[in-house]
């Protein structure tokens, strides 16, 4: 097999794909299926979509940089990279980012009120990702986001969702990315 490069608008590189991350167990900090790479790529957004309801409540970052004082019913989750951070040649080296952690939970910002298990089965939040600083910190909850873009991620990268520490929620997981224009893909 080998690799290639198209033109800037070629549809690889405009069209939004999505790959679905798989379901949690119940449990807390369960893990999703990994996701790789398999060229450069844009991240733009993960959706949350609840399995199996909980029971905890949370005080949980909404808007990037306030944290929701009140307990919220909810599951939290946070969208971790994996990455080489060696450089060309040398032993390779990893390195994490974590996005979030998020709520996935009926809360609207706009009220501080307790909700418990205010999530109920199949409900689904939708976060918008994006890197303002560099650090895979600071992102946005659904509905405030001001940001766009996504971030970038490597080939090789890996990709994954681990949930908060509720000890009986579950849900699935799904990105939306694109291959970075002119990044090389498959022949």
């Amino acid at each position: 097999m080998s690799t290639k490069s198209m033109q800037y608008d070629h549809p690889t590189y405009i069209t939004r794909n999505v790959v679905q991350l798989g379901s949690t167990v119940a449990g807390a900090s369960a893990l999703t299926e990994k996701f790789a790479a398999f060229s450069s790529l844009l991240v733009f957004g993960c959706t949350a979509t609840v399995l199996a309801t909980g029971t905890s409540t949370y005080a949980s970052l909404w808007n990037g940089t306030a944290t929701i004082a009140t307990g919220v019913g909810a599951q939290t989750w946070s969208l971790i990279r994996v990455f080489n951070t060696a450089a060309a040649g040398a032993t390779p080296a990893t390195g994490t980012a974590t996005y979030g952690p998020f709520m996935l939970s009926l809360f609207d910002g706009t009220t501080t009120n307790t909700q418990t298990n205010s999530a109920k089965p199949f409900f689904t939040n939708q976060v918008q990702l994006y890197n303002p600083t560099g650090t895979g910190t600071g992102q946005v909850q659904a509905g405030t986001n001001t940001g766009s873009g996504g971030f970038p991620v490597n080939a090789g990268d890996l990709l994954y969702v681990i949930q908060g520490t509720d000890a009986t929620a579950t849900a699935s997981y799904s990105l939306e990315f694109q291959v970075t224009p002119l990044a090389p893909v498959s022949n």
